[in-house]
């Protein structure tokens, strides 16, 4: 695959050049500093509440920060809805998918067609972003504990919602830090009406975004038959790969600027690879104390934020983060086995590798949609 190896290529000098460039001051580092107390702030208040994966506060902690109070109350509101609404969804089917391997395939294509689909093309995609993932976590749960299904979805929008407290709180105590504006992929409110899906010209523009979400609906839900072949246990890193990576600008996808999944692909495996060796040498040298283990944290959060803040390789600090909390940061109690996060990059390795197998299978053309014999 050219286009994975050129995004690759550039990764070794660009990271040299982000960790040349951190700074103790500035706005960076300030704005570095904010993600770090939010994440310890979400940690601790996860261990009170007794929640089952830190790590996924932890991430909402430092997922939802943005420049100003409002801008991350409104992160934190899409991230809590997609995951309620999607939790919510995943109770309903997930009864009918947890004996049946083929309706469980089904489910997986449709929950993540539609967050995919709707990421694309909505002002609202981180919600729906959510959506997807959660109804497809859920149901994917049916599979592995039947009787836990409600407890797990539970608990999911539980971490999520404390997560996103905790980076509100925190947001709220400094003074507003101007930011991007990112503007909506095709500037829509909704995906439009069934019937719209009967209109040729509708079709033809969004035909991309058909492709794009059903590839990545595919690779998802496939995932049950890799699951079943290599004994898989732990589902849920592997079916969130294959869908997370898939959600990129819709202008790309619009524009066929495949290079950008590719990217993503890399960025995810090699970041979260880097993120979790990172956590594994810390524990290997200095130990689980809780004292090694805030330092650590904190450290490890404030360059992976360093990297995202820069200029080629942002996403790959996203998953540096994500790869040292799931490692670092995984019940209630201290790590005293790091098999469940090595479980967890495996899970993050074969998902990428899943959708690379799709890819190949059903290359990324520049094929013209419904009406491909017009000029």
């Amino acid at each position: 695959m050219p286009l994975l190896i050129s995004a690759l290529r550039p990764i070794p000098r660009a990271l040299l050049r982000e960790l040349k460039s951190l700074e103790l001051r500035g706005v960076r580092s300030r704005e570095a500093a904010k993600r770090v107390l939010s994440v310890l702030v979400a940690v601790a208040a996860a261990t009170f509440l007794d929640l089952d994966d830190l790590s996924w506060a932890a991430f909402s902690g430092y997922m939802v920060m943005r420049g100003s109070a409002a801008e991350t109350f409104l992160r934190g509101l899409m991230r809590i809805a997609g995951t309620a609404g999607g939790a919510l969804l995943g109770l309903v089917l997930a009864p009918n998918a947890a004996g049946d391997p083929l309706l469980l395939m089904i489910f997986l294509f449709f929950v993540s067609w539609i967050g995919t689909f709707q990421s694309l093309t909505t002002s609202y995609s981180y919600a729906w972003l959510f959506f997807g993932l959660t109804s497809g976590m859920v149901i994917t749960e049916a599979l592995a504990s039947p009787d836990l299904v409600v407890h797990f979805a539970a608990t999911r929008v539980a971490e999520i919602t404390v997560g996103t407290c905790a980076g509100l709180v925190v947001a709220s105590l400094f003074s507003e830090t101007p930011g991007r504006t990112q503007q909506p992929a095709y500037g829509m409110r909704w995906c439009g009406r069934p019937r719209d899906a009967l209109d040729q010209d509708w079709l033809r523009e969004h035909w991309p975004l058909f492709e794009h979400s059903t590839r990545a609906a595919l690779a998802v839900a496939l995932l049950p038959i890799v699951w079943r072949w290599f004994s898989i246990e732990d589902f849920s890193q592997t079916a969130i790969t294959s869908y997370v990576v898939m959600i990129v600008p819709g202008a790309a996808v619009g524009e066929h600027r495949y290079a950008t999944i590719y990217e993503r692909i890399a960025h995810r495996t090699l970041g979260c690879l880097l993120g979790s060796g990172a956590a594994l040498v810390s524990i290997g040298f200095f130990g689980t104390g809780l004292p090694v283990t805030i330092l650590t944290l904190a450290a490890g959060v404030w360059v992976g934020h360093h990297i995202q803040t820069g200029q080629q390789i942002s996403y790959l600090g996203v998953q540096f983060t994500l790869g040292l909390l799931i490692t670092l940061v995984q019940g209630p109690a201290p790590i005293t086995d790091i098999t469940p996060g090595l479980e967890r990059l495996l899970g993050i390795a074969i998902g990428s590798a899943m959708l690379c197998l799709m890819i190949l299978v059903w290359p990324l053309t520049e094929d013209k949609g419904p009406d491909a014999t017009s000029p």
